[in-house]
């Protein structure tokens, strides 16, 4: 390698170590030990759970749509396409197997995912990259094999299964375009990527606050 690529493998393999230790910290949060930990046994947590997810499939396919939409680089269209092929209709998959596709409106999470959906819209195509297949993939694959087994009593469990066959490749998928990058932009993506695990893991965590009930109904009241 010339020295500059040395620098900027060296870049990219400190960048993947970096979002692999936020990835650890986000397996903690307690949202994910919800379905493992008897809390779902309750019908009516249960389907504030589902709810909440319903709202994350359906953001997660605008934030495609949306990248898909503000590409003009060949390269990376075709990349986004084939990503958007093989995540479109999931929100479909949960809703149909639930019976239902009613949500849960919160600012929380109606922030949080306008925040992603920005990013899809505004960065660049490596920042975008860096979120999709980096942080919110990431998280995908640990959902989908954490909860999908858990999920299979409760009717649930396609959507977070099929997550857990597609995602790893999806994350992935980032990896060679990031190689390609200047050590500049690697330290702008690390940078990024940690905004990006914090809006998300204050997301996650809100399911946690809503299916437990701790959100005071005085701030749902009639005004």
């Amino acid at each position: 390698m010339m020295p500059d690529e040395t620098l900027s493998h060296t870049a990219v393999e400190e960048l993947l170590s970096y979002n692999s230790r936020l990835l650890e910290r986000h397996k903690r949060l307690r949202t994910f030990r919800l379905f493992t930990d008897g809390t779902l046994e309750d019908d009516d947590k249960r389907n504030v759970m589902f709810r909440c997810v319903q709202v994350f499939a359906r953001h997660f396919q605008t934030m495609l749509f949306a990248r898909q939409l503000h590409c003009e680089d060949p390269t990376y269209r075709s990349l986004f396409m084939r990503h958007l092929r093989e995540e479109a209709g999931h929100d479909e998959v949960l809703s149909k197997q639930r019976g239902r596709a009613d949500e849960l409106w919160d600012p929380i999470m109606e922030g949080s995912a306008a925040w992603f959906i920005r990013c899809m819209s505004a960065l660049d195509n490596i920042d975008k990259m860096a979120v999709m297949h980096l942080v919110l993939e990431s998280s995908g694959a640990y959902m989908g094999s954490v909860c999908g087994p858990a999920m299979r009593r409760f009717n649930g469990s396609q959507y977070f299964e099929l997550h857990d066959e597609v995602d790893q490749s999806h994350v992935a998928m980032a990896i060679e375009p990031l190689r390609r990058q200047s050590v500049e932009t690697i330290a702008r993506v690390r940078t990024l990527i940690e905004q990006a695990w914090r809006v998300l893991d204050t997301w996650i965590d809100r399911v946690a606050a809503l299916v437990l009930g701790e959100i005071p109904s005085s701030l749902y009241a009639a005004i």
